[in-house]
């Protein structure tokens, strides 16, 4: 379970080994530490006792700040052992087949989420709308297309390639976005994908956004928790300012996870009203993440194991390491 600070004023402390959370000096939750996996603060103004802080860190709970934006901000954790070896490893794969394979895997099944996502939408709609079906199965059968493009792609290093399978990755993209776009049009103003640089005013591009940002933040933490440098990446370059790794992991989970939720919260009309100032309202904020952390907790079916999608994020940060050491072939996750 997660326990999410999203109101100023809270005060969270501990109480007999009990998580505690007071208002104005009333107790409004006590929660046993093991049933606490993660705490997540979305909110300014509230207040953490260092006994809570050295409480998760003995019980290894992480701690996330975000900002009111959902911007990962910092992950509270106790030590872990190093991973000297794994890292040398991953810097080097960077110019070998080991990191091509990783690269064309995140873009393969970013691509594969967005035709599945896709197909489900025109699966939805074949009696209500089959001419709207129609358009979307052709889509979705374009970004598969797509898919062995980026298969047939050769060269020695990530770095020579790495142009070649963002452009057909982009390809992919337009076609998924032009076609969401005439499905969300139905029911709310969607003028096309914004990125948060492009400051976008409408609510579905500043909810896809806000959560986006928010899964980084996931993705952040079991990147770390795996000894990986969420630094150096493979389909995206290195940056100081970004970590590379983590936006290469997010994109397997883009579509099952924020994708689905922010259209569903669009055709329930959860988003109507949603904005004030171009931002979401605080209300909508602890909506949309309810909605995310749902989404997080569903068990589905990948690799042969049946897991929430959150474990399903953790394994895969594993695998990327078990892949960069040569001990297992990695394969993205496709919902």
């Amino acid at each position: 379970m997660r326990l999410v600070v999203n109101e100023p004023g809270l005060f969270v402390g501990t109480r007999g080994g009990m998580i505690t959370v007071f208002k104005k000096r009333e107790k409004v939750l006590e929660v046993s530490t093991p049933k606490i996996d993660l705490v997540i603060v979305l909110t300014r103004g509230a207040s953490f006792s260092s006994a809570l802080i050295g409480l998760l860190l003995r019980h290894h709970i992480p701690l996330i700040f975000y900002s009111s934006y959902g911007a990962p901000l910092a992950v509270c954790k106790g030590f872990t052992s190093g991973s000297i070896k794994l890292r040398k490893y991953q810097y080097k794969a960077q110019d070998n087949q080991v990191g091509i394979e990783l690269a064309k895997a995140f873009a393969t099944g970013k691509m594969l989420n967005q035709y599945s996502l896709l197909y489900s939408m025109a699966k939805n709609r074949t009696s209500s709308d089959p001419q709207l079906a129609k358009e979307l199965y052709e889509k979705a059968r374009e970004i598969k297309s797509e898919c062995n493009k980026i298969s047939e792609l050769e060269g020695e290093t990530v770095n020579n390639i790495r142009a070649s399978i963002m452009s057909i990755e982009a390809e992919a993209a337009q076609l998924y976005w032009e076609s969401v776009t005439k499905a969300l049009s139905k029911v709310i103003t969607f003028p096309g994908r914004r990125k948060r640089f492009e400051n976008p005013s409408d609510p579905v591009n500043i909810a896809l956004n806000y959560l986006y940002t928010i899964l980084a933040g996931e993705c952040w933490m079991y990147i770390e928790i795996s000894g990986l440098d969420p630094f150096s990446g493979f389909l995206h370059s290195d940056s100081p300012r970004r970590p590379a790794l983590v936006m290469d992991l997010i994109e397997e989970f883009r579509q099952p996870v924020v994708d689905r939720v922010v259209f569903k919260a669009v055709f329930e009309r959860k988003l109507d009203n949603a904005i004030e100032g171009n931002r979401l309202k605080r209300e909508s904020r602890l909506m949309l993440y309810k909605l995310y952390a749902e989404r997080l907790a569903k068990k589905v079916t990948f690799s042969n194991r049946s897991l929430p999608i959150q474990d399903h994020i953790l394994l895969q940060a594993r695998r990327i390491g078990e892949h960069i050491m040569e001990r297992e072939e990695y394969t993205p996750f496709i919902e």
